[in-house]
């Protein structure tokens, strides 16, 4: 009913003209008092005419002669209305000033603890935080980002003096004897390659070839080598067996014994080489500088790297399923925590509170220009209909107001000037 009430004033205004003047033309109505009413209604149709005439040059082009290029204003004008709105918008109402002024009453910080006081407000937090962080590591399993991080750790490293610092703590490991659980420990992985059949396999092929390179020596060495062959003596299964046997032998004596002699030659070497890299000798920096190079960008480097990151992808989103797993629990807590650090801390809450300011000014400095753009390209994208449709959403029910007005003004008006009349004798 609101909608319509400029079209219902406007037909009651012209229903009770035309009404009037037959009823008073036919003689049914008599009297002073009726013809200052018709003259009431008569002009409460002229006032609500004029003002259904201006409500709708606004929007639609009336087909007068001459009249009609003053009217479909807002079309016509729509450039002129959209950079008048983005000049209001951005001078005016969204102006940095102004924006700088009303965030200086603000305090942001208790407002937020407020916010977060309530636990609903903090599992919705939290519940956005796990989404993001789950969303964010859904990529890491990607092979590109395993070599993104292959070369910013080799970009990291290069310039990075590994040798002084490495020589002294090779140093000091040897010094207080922590290097021996590690020799162990490589001389248990030798012995678990001389046990393999690969090993045999070389140990094999080397004793070989050392009895053929033998038996060219000369004739005596060519014939007794012949005569082993031919009589069993020479069986290069059995001494390969032996050889790697042997071998373990001596591999678990090293390992038992502390102060082997084995063990103390490669004490010296270690020591020697600590010395070396702590002194800057060219040879040995060299070689430490070409194993992290090839440490850090071989392909098995890189393939490390991407099982790191693919089982950090499995934990995270078995660590971000729900609030109740191990990781979101400490991040609950810490969360509280600090909440109760900032909200037991004045300074620290106009620390906060400055520090936001700040961010959010620079923003607004920042994309400030972008406010007009972005208003401007909103406005671009509707065509005309679009745009008449916003207004009359917006302003419809008033411009129906306002042809409700003119005929009740009119109305009265056109009582006031009949009476004037009455009373004047005109």
């Amino acid at each position: 009913m609101k909608s319509k009430i400029g079209l219902y004033s406007l037909i009651t205004a012209i229903t009770g003209f035309v009404l009037a003047e037959i009823l008073i033309h036919v003689g049914l109505l008599e009297g002073v008092g009726w013809r200052v009413l018709a003259t009431g209604f008569e002009a409460a149709t002229v006032g609500a005419l004029a003002d259904w005439f201006a409500v709708s040059a606004l929007f639609y082009e009336i087909p007068i002669p001459y009249i009609r290029r003053h009217t479909n204003i807002i079309v016509k004008n729509r450039d002129k209305l959209t950079e008048s709105i983005v000049e209001m918008v951005t001078t005016k109402w969204l102006s940095p000033e102004i924006i700088q002024e009303k965030l200086q009453g603000v305090e942001m910080t208790k407002y937020i603890l407020e916010m977060l006081d309530k636990p609903r407000n903090l599992d919705k937090t939290l519940m956005m935080f796990r989404k993001v962080i789950l969303k964010l590591s859904e990529g890491l399993d990607d092979p590109k980002m395993a070599r993104f991080i292959q070369n910013m750790l080799h970009d990291q490293l290069k310039d990075f003096e590994i040798a002084e610092p490495l020589g002294k703590w090779l140093e000091e490991t040897v010094a207080e004897q922590k290097h021996q659980q590690v020799v162990s420990m490589v001389i248990g992985e030798v012995e678990k390659s001389l046990r393999t059949p690969e090993t045999r396999q070389v140990v094999f092929e080397k004793l070989k070839l050392v009895l053929e390179e033998y038996r060219k020596l000369d004739w005596v060495k060519m014939s007794a080598i012949w005569v082993g062959k031919r009589t069993g003596g020479i069986d290069l299964d059995v001494l390969t067996e032996q050889l790697i046997e042997v071998a373990l032998v001596m591999a678990r004596e090293i390992e038992n014994d502390s102060n082997h002699p084995v063990r103390q030659k490669l004490d010296g070497y270690f020591i020697e080489f600590a010395y070396n890299l702590r002194i800057g000798d060219r040879k040995s920096v060299r070689y430490i500088q070409d194993l992290k190079d090839q440490l850090v960008l071989n392909v098995g480097a890189s393939h490390i790297i991407q099982s790191i990151l693919t089982k950090l992808q499995s934990t995270l989103a078995s660590q971000l399923e729900n609030d109740q797993t191990e990781l979101m629990m400490m991040v609950k807590d810490g969360v509280y925590k600090y909440l109760n650090q900032i909200r037991n801390d004045a300074e620290l809450q106009v620390n906060i509170d400055n520090w936001l300011k700040d961010k959010i000014t620079y923003m607004i400095n920042e994309l400030h220009p972008h406010i007009g753009a972005l208003v401007r390209d909103s406005l671009g994208r509707l065509d005309d209909k679009e745009i008449m449709t916003q207004i009359k959403d917006k302003v419809g029910d008033d411009l129906q107001y306002i042809r409700l007005n003119g005929a009740v003004v009119g109305f009265l008006v056109g009582i006031t000037i009949a009476l004037v009349r009455l009373f004047s004798g005109f």
